[in-house]
């Protein structure tokens, strides 16, 4: 009973120390909470390749017709100006708690008005498409509605991505 009661003793207080031992070598940085690192953030031309790379899948899927061109044109642009690389305003030590909310809200309430204008360019789209091309962008905008941030599913805090979930057969 003695020797059980040590042997727990002994792997409690190694867990313990391993637990310090993590916590100490942790870094005190926010951008070891998981945030983007300046160094980890896509250049603006990279932003701007993926952001062409998604438009160019979309019009492929869609297969935009001459007719169709104009609506789509206005729905790109919009697109673009709505997942256009992030602005974050410049980090303010300075700031107390409250302006800081309001600089967040401000930003936020900047990017709602440049979404909604993209859903307004969605449905004008959506008007021009068929009953079929129809369905392709409603799944489209199901399946991805996270916008730019589809491809980074699990890739959050240093963990690799996650394969996407596997699609059912329709037959």
């Amino acid at each position: 009973m003695k020797l059980n009661r040590k042997l727990i003793s002994c792997v409690a207080a190694a867990l313990m120390l391993g637990t310090a031992v993590v916590t100490v070598a942790m870094p005190l940085t926010p951008e070891a909470h998981g945030s983007w690192s300046r160094e980890h953030r896509p250049s603006a031309e990279q932003w701007q390749q993926r952001t062409e790379a998604r438009l160019a899948r979309m019009a492929n899927r869609l297969e935009i017709k001459a007719s169709q061109q104009g609506a789509w044109d206005a729905y790109a642009k919009s697109y673009r100006e709505t997942f256009a690389q992030p602005k974050m305003p410049a980090r303010a030590d300075n700031l107390d708690a409250a302006a800081t909310l309001r600089q967040r809200a401000a930003f936020m309430n900047e990017h709602a008005k440049r979404t909604l204008q993209l859903a307004d360019a969605t449905e004008t789209l959506a008007k021009s498409l068929t009953a079929e091309q129809r369905k392709v962008l409603d799944e489209m905008a199901r399946r991805d509605g996270h916008g730019m941030h589809k491809g980074m599913r699990g890739h959050h805090r240093g963990q690799p991505p996650v394969a996407p979930a596997p699609q059912p057969n329709a037959q």
